[in-house]
């Protein structure tokens, strides 16, 4: 920074190449010339002025010098929160881009940055992707600070920890840690912090771009890292010892380590009956091996073991494949293909009109394809129960279907056989995945008695023992260092 106002205008302009989003406001404070710089959009006008203009305007002192202005911004006022003297133009430039106001003095070879943010940003709204019954509407916000504020509002403890990054060489995106300190192992912050802190790309925009700086294991099925847009659940998980990851101008955080078990909790589990909870969650878990499975033993059994069915469920699955022009193997990739472009177009349309053309789209088509003879009905009726079982874990949605292509695949190969391989290959993948050294299959494998209260039975919560992610057997103690 430079004593003179301005060159050291010139000198933050220069890095912007003369962007039309920056402005500089020029005033005199006491017979010294001052000057105010802000990005377009990124702060409150209205705010600036009552908290920085008015105050500034108001200072008067006869003969004032320099060195006297700056005291009265940097030591006397109390502008904003949050204030931080600047040296450099680089500092000055990540300032104004997180939604600061930087304050020159004429004579002064430095800046005083005074929070002013005050950009648009999405409300806080209900959690779309994880709607429950009996718990809270609101989800993580597309703002940071918002975000924190709500986790902080569900954890009044000091010892809740918020740890902000940068990450991203041309966004220096921010990214906050959040641990509770006694809790989640010193060891586990270091890794997540060193995982961000490994962050090569040039923009952090979703969390797609954190996620594979945190799993140990790239080319796994499964993933040791999960997402979750809702507080209550990200306050949950860090009781447990876990870290989230927070990313500014994204609505979720990801979770680390996680488990297999807890794709299949759901946050009403803890606000039904346990009799009742334990019985949808084993419900999901049916749904989860039926989505997966279903198609690949359907097209085992009429192609290699038509002997394990009826003899009128036989004579019927005949008759209606003699009808179809294409093998029953090709019949069930086309459903099922058809099926996903149908589920991403519902996903990618406007919300107002994507569920009733993926709807109606499926009605006409399924309808149209069994009246003309090239989908056989029960082929139908197979993929129509297995797209409904996939929608009652959607946690595990990427894996349940590449499964279920693999087994139709592998059945219609080797029949059982191959599906059992298929079965065996995943359980080997779930098995060595682990997220800071903590396996993925925990507590089943390695069995932990203490944690089973809440994998497939819903015990009462005053029979339910609380764990940690550090306690479960198999997990390293010193994080995996």
């Amino acid at each position: 920074m430079s004593p003179r106002l301005e060159a050291s205008v010139a000198g933050i302009k220069s890095l912007f190449g003369g962007s039309s989003d920056l402005n500089t406001v020029r005033l005199e404070v006491s017979g010294v010339k001052c000057g105010i710089m802000t990005l377009e959009g990124m702060v409150k006008s209205s705010d600036l002025s009552k908290m920085l203009f008015e105050p500034l305007m108001g200072f008067e002192k006869k003969n004032a010098e320099p060195r006297d202005v700056f005291k009265f911004i940097s030591e006397q006022a109390a502008f904003s929160t949050e204030e931080a003297v600047i040296n450099l133009f680089s500092e000055a430039a990540e300032k104004l881009c997180s939604g600061f106001a930087i304050v020159l003095v004429h004579g002064c070879p430095r800046g005083l940055a005074v929070s002013a943010q005050g950009f648009a940003s999405r409300s806080v709204s209900e959690p779309d992707g994880e709607p429950d019954i009996k718990g809270t509407r609101e989800a993580l916000s597309d703002n940071l600070r918002a975000s924190m504020a709500l986790i902080r509002r569900r954890v009044k403890s000091p010892k809740l920890r918020f740890e902000l990054l940068k990450a991203g060489k041309t966004s220096s995106t921010e990214i906050c840690l959040v641990y509770i300190e006694g809790k989640t192992p010193e060891a586990l912050r270091k890794r997540a912090k060193k995982g961000v802190e490994a962050i090569r790309s040039d923009l952090v925009l979703t969390s797609g771009s954190v996620i594979p700086y945190l799993s140990e294991r790239g080319g796994s099925l499964f993933s040791g890292v999960s997402t979750t847009e809702r507080p209550d659940v990200v306050a949950a998980k860090v009781n447990e010892g876990r870290i989230a990851v927070l990313i500014d101008g994204v609505p979720f955080a990801a979770v680390c380590p996680s488990l297999f078990a807890e794709s299949f909790q759901a946050v009403d589990d803890y606000a039904d009956k346990p009799y009742y909870a334990t019985y949808l969650r084993l419900i999901r878990y049916f749904a989860f091996f039926v989505s997966s499975l279903l198609p690949g033993l359907y097209v085992a059994c009429a192609v290699h073991h038509p002997e394990v069915l009826s003899r009128s469920l036989l004579l019927n699955l005949l008759a209606s494949e003699e009808r179809t022009p294409y093998p029953v193997t090709a019949e069930m990739m086309i459903v099922i293909v058809m099926f996903e472009i149908l589920r991403e177009a519902g996903i990618r349309l406007p919300r107002a009109i994507g569920g009733a053309v993926s709807i109606v789209g499926g009605l006409v088509i399924g309808d149209a394809a069994v009246t003309s003879g090239l989908i056989s009905a029960p082929l139908l009726i197979i993929i129509g129960i297995t797209a409904t079982s996939a929608f009652a874990v959607p946690a595990l949605t990427p894996q349940m279907t590449v499964l279920r292509i693999a087994n139709v695949l592998a059945g219609a190969a080797f029949g059982f056989f191959g599906i059992a391989v298929i079965g065996a290959s995943a359980l080997v993948s779930a098995c060595v995945t682990d997220s800071f050294s903590v396996p993925y299959t925990a507590p089943l494998t390695p069995f932990t008695l203490r944690a089973m209260s809440d994998v497939f039975l819903k015990f009462s919560e005053r029979n339910r023992k609380p764990m940690t992610v550090e306690s479960l057997n198999g997990a390293s103690k010193n994080g995996g260092d």
